[in-house]
């Protein structure tokens, strides 16, 4: 039975493919006169039963060739089911294969009033949102040239750009996004950010759990097209997590407790709520980094060389494209940036090395019991750290009309190589509750690069000193 509050809705969909071991062998299935079969089926999706509801956010997660891209595939209609029933409420875009749909043929402007033709958009409606496309794909004047001789990123740009400005009902993404340099895959995800955050409905493919946990409401697990397991995106991961740490011969009997678990709500709430008050309770720590040092505890002298050689520095063009001002009461930001501890402006940084964050926040009205956040985020929009001054114990009474604050937040560098955003906001309480001022997401962008290069992995840069003992 369908409801009008659910958007997707899947009763026991199935979808199978036939393999054949040589291409001959398709064509001696379809001519064989005694109806021989000359395949093997493959199941991609297995007894799929799933309701999304409208504005639900649903992570998919599992193993590479466990079904998540056939689900959105067969969801978006780019596949048709095998069999079971399936019914979508409201316009679907899927980001998938970026450029699906466009013609090499046509110049980059046909191919848009050709795919937005495909989607059901007159071209009035496509004449008014031709500007934000132009706009967002950054193209220039290759928009009049054949899509055949775009670059692969420049076509990738330019399908992104189409199917991000449809404004869809449902948003259908997976993952892989490598689309232009690292400002343009910024913006791309924090024009994504606003799908997550906008009541629009979101099915997410990805292989990260803390982007699952931080921007879904719900999550989907599935194994070999089977849906093992349907809860909170907390305990989908750690129960996810789970299986990388099982013995190849356990894996079996770990699925099968997933399953039962699966069918049994009153257990899955009590697992959710231990994995979320764990979460609560593991301490946050800082690392500070460590000078690789010999055997004789001095720095070596090719490293020392490096140190040397490369030093913080500011970049004048090396500004983000995401950049978001948000204003719900008259207060303005100036002045903002990254210096080192002596007061040059930098935006490439060096891992390890200590900077500082600074803005000025004028009040243009008053307003009691205020406060300042800071926010850095990796290119993705994932959160990495956030700080406010209530915690510090500093709080603006009362700011004035014609008040000028100047914030500095210092900082330990503890990335690793990338490029990195920081937010900045002010906040105030009324009642108790904290009420947002103003704020700007992505007002900086700001590189970081490793001075020792040593290739680790992740994000964090952490002060680990291993120890070798033979026993």
């Amino acid at each position: 039975m369908y409801h009008k509050d659910t958007a997707i809705e899947l009763r026991s969909v199935y979808r199978t493919y036939r393999l054949y071991d040589q291409k001959i062998d398709r064509l001696k299935e379809a001519l064989d006169p005694f109806n021989n079969s000359y395949h093997r089926d493959f199941i991609a999706l297995n007894n799929v039963t799933l309701d999304v509801k409208k504005g639900e956010v649903l992570g998919v997660v599992g193993r590479n060739g466990s079904g998540k891209s056939t689900l959105l595939k067969v969801i978006s209609g780019i596949l048709p089911p095998s069999s079971g029933e399936m019914r979508v409420d409201g316009h679907v875009v899927p980001l998938i294969e970026l450029g699906a749909g466009f013609n090499p043929d046509f110049t980059g402007l046909e191919n848009i009033y050709f795919y937005n033709s495909i989607h059901g958009f007159s071209k009035e409606e496509t004449d008014a949102m031709l500007d934000d496309i132009l706009d967002f794909a950054e193209i220039g004047d290759f928009i009049g040239q054949p899509l055949k001789i775009y670059s692969s990123g420049m076509r990738a740009r330019l399908a992104f750009a189409v199917s991000i400005n449809i404004k869809p009902d449902i948003l259908i993404l997976d993952e892989v996004l490598s689309v232009g340099d690292e400002m343009f895959r910024r913006k791309c995800f924090a024009k994504m950010e606003e799908f997550f955050k906008g009541g629009k409905t979101v099915l997410y493919v990805s292989h990260s759990s803390n982007s699952i946990n931080e921007l879904c409401t719900r999550c989907i697990w599935l194994n070999e097209g089977e849906l093992i397991l349907d809860g909170p995106p907390k305990l989908v991961t750690a129960m996810y997590k789970r299986l990388s740490h099982t013995k190849p011969e356990e894996i079996r009997v770990l699925l099968e407790e997933i399953r039962v678990l699966n069918q049994d709500e009153e257990r899955k709430a009590v697992i959710y709520e231990e994995i979320n008050s764990k979460k609560k309770r593991e301490p946050a720590e800082n690392y500070a980094p460590d000078t690789q040092k010999d055997a004789a505890g001095e720095v070596e002298p090719a490293l020392l060389r490096d140190l040397i050689r490369i030093k913080a520095h500011y970049i004048p063009d090396m500004l983000p494209k995401s950049t978001l001002i948000e204003r719900h009461f008259n207060v303005d930001f100036s002045d903002v940036k990254v210096t080192t501890l002596q007061g040059e402006q930098v935006n490439v940084i060096l891992s390890g090395e200590e900077y500082q964050c600074h803005y000025k926040v004028t009040f243009n009205e008053e307003l009691g019991d205020v406060f300042f956040r800071v926010v850095f985020k990796d290119e993705k929009g994932a959160l990495l750290a956030g700080m406010n001054t209530r915690k510090a114990n500093m709080m603006i009474s009362l700011a004035a009309p014609g008040e000028t604050y100047h914030l500095t937040w210092k900082f330990r560098c503890n990335f690793l190589s990338g490029f990195y955003f920081i937010g900045i906001s002010v906040l105030g309480l009324t009642g108790g509750e904290i009420v947002r001022i103003a704020g700007i997401a992505d007002a900086l962008v700001f590189q970081v690069i490793d001075p020792a290069k040593i290739k680790q992995g992740g994000i964090v840069l952490l002060n680990v000193q291993p120890t070798i003992r033979k026993i």
